[in-house]
C-alpha cells in the first residue's frame, strides 16, 4: 500500500460558522452528512469528495479540510463534540505517523483538482472562503417577521 492510500483529506464542519440549515445535509448525494441538536458532521468513510455540498452552503462553513492519516480521521460522534475546528495537523505530525511531505502534497493536489473540477474553476486556483473572514449569511427569510 502506498503512502497516499494511507492519507486522507477529510472533510470537516466549522462548528463556529455553521448556522445549521440543513441544506449541506439534504444536498449530499451520498449520506455523508448528518447532524445532532449541536453540529453538522461529515462521516469520512462515506464522503467521496463529490463537493456537492459546498456551492448551496450559505456560510462557507463546509468549505474545511484537514490532512490527516485515514486510521486517525476524525468519527462523526467525536466531531459531534466539537466547538471549534481542530487545528490542522503539523508536518511534524504527520511525520510521526510515517507520512513523507511529498504524500501530503499529492493528497492536496488530488482534492484541489475534484474541488477545481466540482465548481468549474481551474487546477491551482484557490476559491474564496467566507468562513475564514467570519461571515455569516443566513438563508432568505432567517430571522425576519412578518408583520
Amino acid at each position: 500500500m502506498s503512502e497516499t492510500a494511507e492519507l486522507l483529506q477529510q472533510h470537516v464542519i466549522d462548528p463556529e460558522v455553521c448556522i445549521r440549515c440543513n441544506t449541506c445535509e439534504a444536498t449530499c448525494p451520498v449520506g455523508a452528512i448528518t447532524h445532532d441538536s449541536r453540529n453538522y458532521v461529515v462521516d469520512a468513510d462515506k464522503c467521496n469528495l463529490c463537493m456537492a455540498c459546498l456551492p448551496p452552503c450559505p456560510t462557507g462553513s463546509i468549505d474545511n479540510w484537514r490532512t490527516m492519516p485515514r486510521v486517525k480521521a476524525y468519527s462523526p460522534q467525536e466531531q459531534l463534540t466539537w466547538d471549534e475546528l481542530p487545528a490542522e495537523l503539523s508536518a511534524e505530525q504527520l511525520a510521526e505517523d510515517g507520512v513523507s511531505d511529498c504524500a501530503v502534497q499529492v493528497v492536496e493536489a488530488v482534492a484541489l483538482d475534484a474541488a477545481a473540477s466540482s465548481t468549474g474553476g481551474l487546477a491551482g486556483e484557490s476559491s474564496f472562503n467566507s468562513a475564514q473572514y467570519g461571515a455569516s449569511i443566513p438563508p432568505c427569510g432567517s430571522g425576519r417577521s412578518s408583520k
